[in-house]
């Protein structure tokens, strides 16, 4: 997609007050500094918290559409969230991401209830891909299969099956 035409996209939605609040959880500030620029470039509502604990505390206080979360280090710190994301409200997804993919932490966090183990970095339109996954838009702006400039626009991306998946982690 064009960057003026996500743009253009990212108005309408706002516009139309479909705007999506996302909880971002990093303890690393050069990572939360940067996800949260590329969410809120991507037209997310983000709120970011660098303190496991107060991002808890914030969940029970106000809902978003998905949460993402930091797993931490091995020790999992990013669980407090993903235990209180589930215990809040169990139809909001949650995203683990983690700079070292650790098979015991992946099993844990997909078995507590994430959505997803995601290793890092992740580029913008792995980050677009990713929350997109799980915020999709209204049906009546989905796309149409017979709509060509749909099917040449992922066709030139390479989304199609034979594209290896950059999801390594889950």
């Amino acid at each position: 997609m064009a960057k003026g035409q996500l743009k253009s996209d990212i108005k309408k939605a706002s516009a139309n007050g479909q705007e999506r609040k996302l909880l971002l959880v990093d303890e690393e500030a050069s990572d939360l500094d940067y996800y949260t620029e590329v969410l809120r470039y991507l037209g997310y509502a983000v709120r970011p918290v660098d303190s496991y604990s107060i991002a808890a505390a914030t969940l029970g206080e106000e809902e978003f559409d998905l949460v993402i979360v930091d797993q931490g280090s091995s020790d999992f710190e990013g669980r407090t969230v993903l235990s209180r994301a589930v215990e809040t409200s169990r139809h909001v997804p949650v995203l683990v991401l983690t700079r070292v993919v650790d098979s015991d932490c992946c099993i844990e966090a997909l078995n507590a209830g994430a959505y997803e183990y995601v290793q890092k970095p992740l580029t913008t339109v792995e980050v677009r891909e990713l929350v997109s996954d799980y915020l999709k838009p209204p049906a009546e702006e989905i796309p149409t299969g017979n709509d060509y400039a749909y099917h040449h626009e992922f066709a030139e991306a390479g989304a199609g099956p034979e594209r290896e998946s950059w999801r390594k982690a889950s």
